[in-house]
């Protein structure tokens, strides 16, 4: 008799094969980045004049990490950074033409991937898994972290 396997693990590995899949579709089509660098451009994206700072808070990471990312974001072109108008201490980020038309090349990629996943998945068996999905990043106390990475992956 097989044993069930802990929550933790189950979704840990749904993860994974989702991310594989989602890789796999970026890289088919030529586009370069990294699956926290889409989400990190989405960000940008919904929240104008966003700073590195709130990135990290958002994302709950060490501001050095996101500075790392951000940097290599500004270097390929897809983001800059610019001097805030009123406190000049900070420094605001927004999506370049170029960074907009990635996003949404990977955007619609990203969609595309939601559509194979949900293959044979009924509205009423989507409806169930999305509120089962919906209670327990709630009992986690951090669902509002997530926000924006939700809305990146659909």
């Amino acid at each position: 008799m097989r044993t069930q396997e802990p929550l933790t693990y189950l979704l840990g590995q749904t993860m994974k094969l989702v991310r594989f899949k989602l890789m796999a579709k970026f890289k088919e089509n030529n586009l370069d980045l990294t699956l926290e660098q889409f989400v990190v451009l989405h960000y940008i994206n919904e929240n104008s004049e966003s700073t590195q700072q709130d990135l990290a808070n958002h994302f709950l990471r060490d501001k050095s990490i996101v500075t790392r990312q951000i940097n290599t974001l500004i270097d390929l072109g897809y983001i800059e950074r610019t001097q805030d108008e009123v406190d000049k201490r900070k420094k605001n980020l927004k999506l370049t033409k170029q960074g907009l038309d990635m996003f949404d090349l990977m955007k619609a990629k990203s969609v595309e991937v939601s559509s194979e996943l949900l293959d044979g998945i009924s509205q009423e068996e989507l409806t169930n898994f999305e509120n089962v999905i919906s209670k327990i990043q709630q009992n986690t106390g951090f669902k509002e972290c997530l926000s924006c990475c939700n809305q990146a992956i659909k």
